[in-house]
């Protein structure tokens, strides 16, 4: 009888010592694979976007391509953009599905006509809404408060025939200059260039102002103190969402 007691005993006792692995964490919400999409043109079937549900409601996702106010660097508003729809020739499909939990949505992005400019990219935003559903009336609790979430992803069109390196190199020859309270940087190339830290005289400008893209063969001025000077020191994002090494320029 004894033994019989020390032998549960002696289990429970080796349970305890063993170490607990955790399980794994999952991820949660509505995950997204990319927030940054280059559409080269030699993909004439168009190229794909994905995202998961991985919430337990299910979702209407309602997805659109809109112009980007370069202004600004983010999406033009329904006000600002006067263009009609048929003006942007990028057709997303399916443009409204319902994804289950567990369940991926995946677009395509298509060009449905040849009016973008052959020299130099050209850049929109990919945006998806997801509107979650609501339970039942009989399954509710009090009041239901529904919140749709949008999803803004930076979506560069790029021609056939534009200089090996994209965006690396093209961050090499950005020139630069201060006029009174703004830093002017000029871009010779024929790609969008996105700042991910930008530094003048060792001062780092706000992440806002760095919304605003340098656009291909133009330029772009970004508000500095009036009398700044110093050295600039810059890092841009890449097709890959990395950033690049850092680089730096006399002013």
């Amino acid at each position: 009888m004894t033994f019989s007691l020390k032998v549960p005993l002696l289990i429970a006792a080796l349970a305890l010592a063993l170490p607990c692995v955790a399980a794994p964490e999952q991820p949660s919400g509505l995950s997204i694979n990319q927030f940054r999409l280059v559409y080269p043109a030699s993909e004439t079937k168009g190229i794909t976007w994905s995202m998961t549900n991985n919430t337990h409601r299910a979702y209407l996702m309602q997805s659109w391509v809109r112009p980007l106010d370069l202004a600004t660097g983010l999406p033009a508003t329904e006000q600002d953009d006067k263009a009609p729809a048929t003006a942007i020739p990028l057709l997303v499909t399916p443009p409204l599905k319902r994804i289950d939990p567990g369940e991926q949505l995946q677009l395509r992005i298509r060009l449905t006509d040849m009016t973008l400019p052959q020299d130099r990219e050209s850049v929109f935003y990919l945006s998806v809404k997801g509107i979650p559903s609501v339970p039942d009336k009989d399954n509710q609790t009090g009041g239901q408060l529904v919140v749709a979430v949008v999803n803004n992803m930076k979506l560069f069109y790029r021609p056939e025939g534009l200089p090996p390196g994209g965006v690396t190199k093209a961050s090499e020859q950005l020139r630069f200059s201060l006029q009174g309270d703004a830093l002017v940087v000029d871009n010779p190339t024929p790609f969008y260039l996105n700042f991910s830290q930008l530094k003048v005289g060792g001062k780092t400008l706000p992440a806002a102002d760095l919304r605003k893209l340098v656009p291909p063969k133009g330029q772009q001025r970004y508000p500095v103190p009036e009398g700044t000077r110093g050295e600039v020191e810059w890092q841009v994002i890449g097709e890959d969402s990395r950033v690049t090494s850092v680089q730096r320029k006399p002013l």
